[in-house]
């Protein structure tokens, strides 16, 4: 409990707005049980992690519930370590059976999505946003706060974009553009009448993340979609589409700004044709003609 005030101040200065409050909320949760709010840091051990589970468990709270808390937990003792108020952090594991929203859009629903709603809303700028998240893996904040100075030209055209602030200090990157992204930005950038680059209606405020959420829905729901797929969803496409092209988790963390390599290595497959060719490159190998060895009884003069 004393080192929580602490701790939101750090959180505060450290992460954006959404995730600060993700974290105040669950910490009160956590200080809502004496057992652990009146605990040495370390005396944290998992047999009182497992009794605040059991705890938490008896109010009737959903799996997911229950896992954030136990995210935030694990947060706060990495930081502490981190200041050497503690030397380790106890071993945490998150509750099983936590649905999770993994919906990718194909080329033929995104197609559908945007026409839909260029006909339904013809004013509205979701059919060009959504293409343009699904090609660049933006979070929807990001997207929202990009400006005309975040964006490198050639020539005149758009050909990356930069993210100066993030969730994280690994959301800070810069994303080159496909030819749709960029015809997308273009023309939103023709619309805009401000320093935004997504803007809402007379374009000068930039939008909030509440608009497209909300008109991803409508559309989601009009074309019976299923109820999996999110707004998320353009973004766990981008990297579900790195990772089939054979991209590397590394290379996906940089474009994504995922705060740790283990979030993008769930995004690259081993299939099987890439197996085989490694095989096969093997076998080349060992084809190879070995040098030929020098007999013993000569001398060779260097």
């Amino acid at each position: 409990e004393k080192f929580q005030e602490r701790l939101l101040a750090h959180m505060k200065a450290n992460t954006a707005e959404r995730t600060f409050g993700f974290y105040k909320q669950n910490l009160s949760v956590l200080m809502r049980y004496v057992p652990l709010a009146s605990c040495k840091l370390g005396s944290v051990d998992p047999a009182l992690i497992e009794n605040f589970i059991q705890w938490r468990l008896k109010e009737k709270v959903a799996t997911v519930t229950v896992n954030h808390s136990l995210r935030t937990l694990r947060r706060a003792l990495h930081i502490a370590k981190e200041w050497r108020l503690i030397r380790d952090v106890p071993a945490m594991h998150l509750l099983p059976g936590e649905h999770e929203r993994e919906t990718v859009i194909d080329e033929p629903t995104l197609t559908k999505m945007t026409e839909w709603i260029a006909k339904a809303y013809p004013s509205s700028i979701m059919h060009r946003l959504l293409p343009f998240l699904v090609d660049t893996g933006l979070r929807i904040t990001e997207a929202c706060m990009l400006q005309r100075d975040h964006v490198t030209f050639d020539d005149g055209n758009p050909v990356s974009v930069r993210v100066v602030k993030g969730k994280s200090k690994y959301a800070k990157r810069e994303i080159p553009l496909t030819a749709r992204a960029a015809a997308a930005l273009t023309a939103c950038l023709a619309k805009s009448r401000s320093e935004w680059i997504f803007t809402g209606k007379g374009g000068r405020k930039h939008l909030t993340r509440h608009y497209p959420s909300e008109t991803f829905r409508v559309i989601r729901d009009a074309m019976n979609l299923d109820q999996d797929t999110v707004l998320h969803s353009t973004r766990h496409t981008f990297c579900s589409r790195l990772g089939n092209a054979g991209c590397d988790a590394f290379t996906i963390q940089k474009l994504a700004g995922h705060s740790s390599i283990l979030i993008s290595q769930r995004y690259v497959h081993s299939d099987q044709e890439a197996k085989q060719s490694a095989i096969r490159l093997l076998d080349t190998l060992n084809q190879k003609k070995a040098p030929a060895r020098v007999p013993s009884d000569k001398v060779i003069e260097i």
